[in-house]
């Protein structure tokens, strides 16, 4: 379900339930709870599972499946966003038939298993607003760490930084403690603080604190091995920040890091060069998170982009010079290949990544085999789609609008791919 109409039309009528039990001008009849068990049968057997799991609080974050395996089946290698995204609209009226039964648990469950995918299409703020009425419907359901973390991260979105950190210093302060929620391993308290050294490390970056973020993101990825089985999607994420601030970072912070006694960066093949270590960072992420397209995506453009730094650099033999712009090449392609021509789009973060990706990839061709009349032509293509994605980010146009734009960007994307495969 793409349409973020219906979405946000369905969120709304989850709260206008909700407000009208706070203000006590609702009951519960029978149809009420034939309505709710009608939605719960609705439901395929695989999300009731998840949901049972949720309200039984087996996972402070709700895994992906390819998470925590090192010997992956085919079956492993889908992504949650499929299976939500294929059932949200049952997932978004079950959610408001819990509400209207008072069955809070449940209701609770279901916020917990769609907060991330609301995430990812904007919708996080109703949802929250619908978690905390039903705190105060019933104070004592248990609220997922997930949830209560995004709250920090839409404060850390919307620059609220103060509010982030009082979030994320109070569960690594009372280790992860979140009201009524029960760890069901001990290890779990370790993932949920990793995750809060994680944000916490992204504040300091946007703040320009880059030695200080750097330390607070190593010590996320430490957290994350430390786990009995490693949080591959932790650890993806964590690699990717690490990138950035390596790239942003001065030569001087970069030494004192690499040289501090408690950091080993052994684990990069290359680390002699902050922008080589971004580089080999993004690598490693892209590998740990290969079955999300977007992570892949957002990887090996900030790798090339390391790479293409590199190359152009003072401390770049010459000799070296075209081998690293091959490599930035190399990633630019496979990030273009992340989804096919036929996969829809949604996502303005991702579209913006097709064109960076496209772009980069003809400024590289333009290094190595000079200027020519068809990447002119790509040059212009790559401009009408960036005039698209301003149009599908600030027109506020209707979805089946804002669908048309993205599968003409996705479009011109082909055409870029295209003509530069036919450059030599």
């Amino acid at each position: 379900m793409n349409n973020q109409n219906a979405v946000a039309a369905l969120l709304r009528e989850c709260e206008r339930a909700l407000d009208a039990l706070l203000s006590a001008k609702a009951g519960t009849g029978e149809e009420d709870e034939r309505e709710y068990r009608r939605c719960q049968a609705l439901l395929p057997e695989d999300l009731r599972t998840l949901l049972e799991e949720a309200k039984e609080m087996k996972w402070p974050f709700v895994p992906e499946k390819w998470q925590y395996k090192q010997d992956l089946g085919p079956e492993d290698k889908t992504n949650l966003q499929d299976m939500i995204s294929a059932r949200l609209p049952d997932l978004l009226v079950y959610l408001k038939a819990s509400i209207v039964v008072r069955d809070c648990a449940t209701a609770s469950a279901v916020v917990f298993l769609i907060d991330r995918f609301l995430y990812w299409i904007d919708a996080s703020g109703k949802l929250l607003r619908i978690a905390k009425g039903l705190h105060r419907l019933h104070p004592s359901a248990p609220i997922s760490p997930q949830v209560l973390i995004r709250q920090a991260r839409l404060a850390v979105n919307t620059g609220k930084l103060l509010k982030a950190e009082y979030i994320l210093s109070s569960l690594i302060n009372d280790n992860g403690a979140t009201g009524t929620w029960r760890y069901a391993e001990g290890s779990d308290r370790i993932l949920v603080q990793a995750v809060c050294l994680q944000i916490r490390g992204q504040i300091l970056q946007k703040l320009g604190m880059w030695y200080e973020a750097a330390e607070l993101i190593w010590a996320s990825l430490v957290g994350y091995f430390k786990l009995p089985q490693p949080d591959k999607k932790g650890i993806a994420t964590s690699l990717g920040f690490m990138a950035d601030i390596f790239a942003s970072m001065n030569e001087q912070d970069y030494a004192r890091f690499k040289t501090n006694a408690d950091i080993d960066l052994s684990f990069l093949q290359e680390s002699g060069h902050r922008l080589l270590s971004a580089a080999e960072a993004c690598k490693l992420a892209a590998a740990y998170s290969q079955y999300t397209p977007l992570f892949v995506l957002t990887a090996v453009n900030i790798r090339g982009m390391c790479l293409l730094s590199y190359s152009h650099s003072k401390d770049c033999p010459p000799e070296k010079r075209e081998f690293y712009l091959s490599e930035a090449k190399e990633s630019f392609e496979i990030g273009l290949l992340t989804k096919d021509d036929q996969s829809p789009i949604t996502s303005k973060q991702e579209l913006h990544s097709f064109i960076k990706a496209a772009f980069c990839l003809a400024t590289v061709h333009r290094w190595l085999h000079g200027e020519s009349r068809e990447l002119r032509e790509v040059g212009q293509l790559c401009r009408e789609a960036l005039g698209k994605l301003h149009s599908y980010s600030i027109s506020f146009p209707e979805e089946e609008e804002k669908g048309k734009l993205a599968k003409e960007i996705m479009s011109l994307i082909t055409s870029v791919k295209k003509r530069l495969r036919a450059v030599v």
